[in-house]
């Protein structure tokens, strides 16, 4: 909102255009005397210091683009487990048909939430068996398709049907989610066991195998406060702090470009020490990545340093 990220941009725009000024200089002048040896070190300097920080800056794990576009979160898990009672439960409204039949949500249902001060687009989706039906069959393979690209996973499973060990538990969820995914076990239907749930809650509690995990009634609504208090955990570690650090990237388009300026500042290092024509142009291609997102690359700024820093063409 204070345009932290075009000034930052706009920094590295000027850091990039001093460089290949400094460079195209000691090319042009190098041989009278106008322009002295040190020139190339403080150029190399530069770029390497911007090359470090263009780095830092791509490694931010998507914050600022899921904090733009939402986290996609998916609940996913076996038929009639309570998944689309889940997505009702939180949507606070009927977004999902509830049916005791099992395989009754076939496609995919997306509502928009804001969790805790952060934008999460929640997916509901078929139940994951190993279906006969046509339709049902396309249902959970688009399941499966969501559950690969989901940033967080609602693993829903049945606390009546799920043993209370560690280990068994942590096998059911491996069974479901993707390995690398971010996860919390949503134990459902926690009003069917009468009051008799101190061991899944120990189980609940232990950790690896288990990943973050709460018991939870749909029906009840009991359980719904801790589920809350995991995904605003996990939806902080995904985004982060938007006003701590450096600002972050909010646009895939500008992820492409800061990307392709990267690889042009590595492509200078390797083409330095042989040819510094060619290294140049690394920095002019790195200078036209950068200035596609600031919208400004001109030539004119190219000369105007060079005759600001060095006594040529006087």
């Amino acid at each position: 909102m204070e345009g932290e990220l075009g000034r930052l941009y706009q920094r590295w725009s000027e850091t990039l255009t001093q460089a290949l000024a400094h460079l195209e200089a000691y090319i042009d002048f190098s041989e009278d005397d106008n322009v002295e040896e040190e020139v190339l070190s403080q150029v190399d300097a530069a770029v390497r210091a911007l090359e470090q920080e263009l780095g830092a800056h791509l490694q931010d794990g998507r914050r600022g683009e899921l904090l733009r576009g939402g986290v996609h979160a998916v609940i996913a898990g076996p038929p009639n487990v309570g998944k689309s009672s889940l997505l009702n439960l939180l949507c606070q409204r009927p977004a999902a048909i509830v049916s005791p039949v099992a395989g009754t949500t076939r496609d995919v249902v997306e509502v928009s939430l804001n969790v805790t001060g952060y934008p999460v687009v929640l997916s509901d989706t078929a139940g994951l068996r190993d279906a006969t039906d046509p339709v049902e069959r396309e249902g959970v393979s688009r399941a499966r398709d969501r559950l690969q690209r989901a940033d967080l996973v609602l693993a829903v499973l049945d606390a009546t049907a799920v043993p209370a060990e560690p280990a068994a538990l942590g096998a059911a969820v491996g069974s479901l989610v993707p390995p690398t995914s971010p996860c919390i076990l949503v134990l459902n239907k926690a009003d069917l066991l009468g009051g008799h749930t101190g061991a899944l809650r120990a189980a609940c509690t232990q950790g690896p195998p288990v990943p973050p995990a709460t018991l939870l009634s749909c029906k009840t609504g009991d359980g719904i406060e801790r589920l809350l208090e995991l995904l605003g955990q996990q939806l902080a570690q995904l985004c982060g702090d938007p006003l701590a650090g450096s600002p972050s990237l909010t646009q895939r388009r500008h992820s492409q470009h800061l990307g392709d300026c990267a690889a042009a500042l590595a492509r200078y290092g390797r083409h330095r020490a042989r040819d510094l024509g060619l290294a140049a142009e690394q920095l002019r291609l790195a200078r036209r990545h950068l200035g596609r997102i600031t919208g400004h690359v001109g030539a004119e700024d190219v000369l105007d340093i060079i005759f600001r820093d060095f006594c040529v063409g006087k």
